[in-house]
């Protein structure tokens, strides 16, 4: 009698046990979308000086929609970054940069950056590969994704996530030749994102 009661219940959990690892997988594996926070997401770059310093800056108005999909059906992400809030520190040199030997602004207000395929480690994206267009010329990117984490805001408790974001330019390859080589070709991006849950 024993012997056939405990053959009735493991027969009845078997089903569950195999649905359990499932179910988990579903949670890990949800496509999730989130509006960049454009308070706290600042695209920034770094270029050689003379051959003897680095030269910073950043981009002060950035607005954009990820759509995080581990399965890969709906991967998105589509980025505009206002041109004209460029922002090294020093106004005449912003004033330079938004002219038509760099930025263009007039023509080219914006940079945009969109892509389709991201690359997930663990559940956590690690690599976008996209498109950036720049003064009107599109061409390939990759953006590295590095220390990818989620939280709930402090105040508004809305939940949110930001990594921090690298990739490699060359500008030249955009048409922005001006100045080279005593302002350097290779631009590096540093950028901070974070984003809500939509």
């Amino acid at each position: 009698m024993m012997q056939k009661g405990v053959t009735s219940r493991a027969r009845m959990w078997v089903p569950l046990a195999l649905l359990w690892p499932l179910s988990c997988t579903v949670t890990a594996q949800a496509v999730e979308r989130f509006t960049l926070d454009p308070t706290h997401t600042f695209p920034s770059f770094e270029i050689r000086h003379q051959g003897i310093s680095t030269m910073r800056g950043k981009f002060t108005r950035t607005k954009g929609q990820v759509v995080l999909d581990p399965l890969g059906q709906e991967n998105r992400i589509e980025v505009s970054v206002d041109a004209s809030s460029v922002d090294t520190g020093m106004d005449n040199l912003d004033q330079i940069l938004r002219g038509g030997s760099f930025f263009n602004v007039a023509q080219y207000p914006e940079v945009r950056f969109s892509a389709t395929q991201i690359e997930f480690r663990e559940g956590r994206p690690v690599l976008a590969r996209g498109q950036l267009t720049l003064l009107g010329q599109t061409r390939p990117m990759e953006l590295e994704i590095r220390d990818y984490a989620c939280t709930k805001h402090f105040l508004t408790r809305r939940s949110m996530c930001g990594a921090d974001v690298h990739g490699v330019l060359r500008r030249a390859e955009y048409g922005m030749t001006a100045w080279i080589p005593l302002v350097g070709d290779e631009v590096r991006l540093a950028i901070e994102v974070e984003g809500f849950r939509d």
